[in-house]
C-alpha cells in the first residue's frame, strides 16, 4: 500500500510528488538472512529511493531477529536492570561485563546468546542475590543498599523525595535547559562534594551559585553541561531547579552533611563538608571537566559568600532571564569565567 504527498527530492532538488511505501530489504545478522519492510519514500518523477527519517534500518533489523530468536529487547534489558535500582554500571559489575555493552544494548545494539542469557537469569532474585554476595564488594555501598532494597520487595508507598528525584531523572530529550547532558545526581552530588573539599568555604549561599559557574563555564568550553542540572533564575541567584530535593538526597544518603555556624557579625548560617558516604559516590571527572573545577576554585575561590552571588547577579544568563524561569545554557557564552586555553 502506498501513499502520494508532495515532499523535496534529493536528486530533482524540488519538491516533487513522492509516495510513502514499504520496501523489503534482506540483512545478514550473524550468518542469517532477516527480512525487513522499512518504511521509504519514492520520488515520482525520477525514482529516487530514500529512507523515512527517523528511522533505523539496523535496529529494525535486530528487533526481528531477536523476535525470530526469543531474546530481550532493549527496553526488557532497561526495565530488568531498574527492577533492581541498578545502575548500567552496576549491572555491567554484577554479571561480569563492561559499562559500554550494558549501554549499548539498552541503545539497540544486539546482545550476544550467552548475555542474554545472564541477563535473563536476573529475573529471578536470588540469582541476583548470588551475584551480590560474589561481587557486592565491587559496588558502593550505596548501590548494594539500594539493590538490598529492592531485593526485600519493599512494598511500602515511594516516598515523596524518591518520586521526585524519580521524576528529576526520568530521560528527557538533550536540550539548551539541561546542557544537552542527562542529569545524574551522582554527578550531581559529586560536584558537591569537589566544592567542599576544594574551596576554603561553602555556603548554603554560595552553593548554588558555584554550582551554577561550573555547569555553565563547562558549557562554555565544551558545549556539554558537567551534571545535566537546569538552573532557576530566583531573587538570590541562579539556583538549580531542584535543589531542595537534591539537598535532602545528598544528605539522607550521607554524601554531604551541613553545619550552622554563628559568624563574628553576628549572624549564622549553614556550611557544606564532605559525608561520611562521599567516598562512595564512584564518580571520576575527566581530565577536560578537572580543568573546568579548576578554574571555577580559581577564580572564586578568594570571594566571600556575598562577593560570589554579586557576581552571579552580574551575569548575562542572570540577567537576560525572567524572574522564576529556567536559564538557556547557550548563554554561557557570555560568563565572566573563562577555562584556560
Amino acid at each position: 500500500m502506498s501513499e502520494t504527498a508532495t515532499h523535496e527530492c534529493i536528486v530533482c532538488d524540488s519538491d516533487r510528488p513522492l509516495r510513502h511505501e514499504r520496501q523489503s530489504t534482506e540483512f545478514d545478522i550473524r550468518g542469517e538472512v532477516v527480512v525487513v519492510d522499512l518504511p521509504v519514500k519514492v520520488c515520482e518523477e525520477c525514482g529516487t529511493i530514500e529512507e523515512e527519517e527517523g528511522v533505523d534500518p539496523a535496529n529494525m533489523a535486530f528487533a526481528e531477529y531477536r523476535t525470530r530468536k526469543g531474546l530481550l529487547s532493549p527496553e526488557q534489558i532497561r526495565n530488568l536492570r531498574k527492577q533492581y535500582r541498578l545502575s548500567q554500571r552496576s549491572l555491567a559489575v554484577l554479571l561480569g561485563m563492561s559499562e559500554a555493552t550494558v549501554n549499548r544494548y539498552e541503545g539497540g545494539g544486539l546482545q550476544t546468546p550467552a548475555h542474554d542469557t545472564a541477563i535473563r537469569a536476573c529475573e529471578n532474585g536470588d540469582f541476583v542475590c548470588s551475584l551480590l554476595q560474589q561481587h557486592g564488594g565491587k559496588l558502593s555501598k550505596w548501590q548494594r543498599k539500594r539493590v538490598k532494597a529492592a531485593l526485600e520487595g519493599q512494598t511500602r508507598p515511594q516516598s515523596k523525595l524518591a518520586r521526585a528525584l524519580e521524576r528529576l531523572e526520568a530521560p528527557k530529550e538533550p536540550n539548551v535547559l539541561n546542557g544537552y547532558r542527562h542529569f545524574d545526581r551522582l554527578r550531581y552530588a559529586a560536584l558537591v562534594v569537589w566544592l567542599c573539599r576544594q574551596l576554603p568555604l561553602v555556603t548554603a549561599t554560595s552553593l548554588n551559585k558555584l554550582l551554577f559557574y561550573a555547569d555553565f563555564l563547562h558549557f562554555k568550553a565544551e558545549s556539554v553541561s558537567l551534571t545535566g542540572a537546569a538552573y532557576r533564575r530566583v531573587q538570590h541567584g541562579p539556583v538549580p531547579s531542584e535543589y531542595g530535593d537534591l539537598r535532602q538526597f545528598m544528605e539522607s544518603e550521607g554524601f554531604v552533611r551541613t553545619k550552622e555556624v554563628e559568624y563574628q557579625n553576628g549572624h549564622t548560617g549553614e556550611e557544606f563538608h564532605p559525608g561520611p558516604e562521599a567516598g562512595q559516590l564512584g564518580v571520576t571527572f575527566s581530565a577536560r571537566e578537572a580543568k573546568t573545577l579548576d578554574a571555577v576554585a580559581s577564580a572564586l575561590k578568594d570571594c566571600t559568600p556575598s562577593e560570589i552571588r554579586k557576581r552571579s547577579h552580574q551575569e548575562a544568563a542572570y540577567c537576560e532571564t525572567g524572574d522564576g524561569e529556567l536559564i538557556a545554557y547557550d548563554k554561557a557564552a557570555e560568563l565572566s569565567l573563562s577555562v584556560p586555553g
